[in-house]
């Protein structure tokens, strides 16, 4: 159990990194640029990298299952697949509304709301969902305006 939620805790940094240097970097912003674009419809090009991504951790909780002596990795898997779950819960359900099966406002959640806002506003920081950092001169330059590119 220990294992699984060290995993979920260090999901974030490393999602961070993966979107700051991976999907933003000039070969991984092909995919991800459908993201940033309005009205890119239903299924994005984005969706790759959790498709793939999830591919890779089905991949490490059979090896933890499969072979005795990498056993560590099933919560590993685990704990990884319960950072995707909150992570699609948060950024697709909630923020950009992809299952509108929630209120268009929860009040735990905005902060999050919020932070990706900036993100989606500037392209730039902050890159992790469930606790994401953003900079003081960036969430001032935000205050100042009502734009929101998250509503498609």
């Amino acid at each position: 159990m220990l294992v699984g939620l060290v995993a979920f805790v260090v999901m974030e940094p490393v999602t961070a990194l993966l979107h700051r240097y991976l999907f933003h970097g000039r070969v991984g912003y092909t995919l991800h640029r459908s993201h940033h674009v309005a009205g890119s419809g239903r299924w994005e090009a984005n969706d790759l990298y959790p498709v793939t991504l999830a591919g890779v951790t089905v991949t490490v909780i059979w090896l933890g299952v499969s072979v005795g002596s990498l056993g560590v990795l099933a919560p590993v898997g685990a704990g990884v697949t319960a950072y995707g779950a909150a992570y699609a819960f948060v950024h697709d359900v909630y923020i950009h509304r992809r299952l509108p099966i929630l209120p268009a406002k929860v009040r735990l959640l905005e902060p999050l709301r919020e932070g990706h806002r900036i993100h989606h506003l500037y392209s730039g920081a902050p890159y992790g969902m469930l606790l994401p950092v953003v900079p003081a001169a960036l969430r001032r330059r935000a205050e100042r305006t009502e734009l929101d590119p998250l509503t498609r």
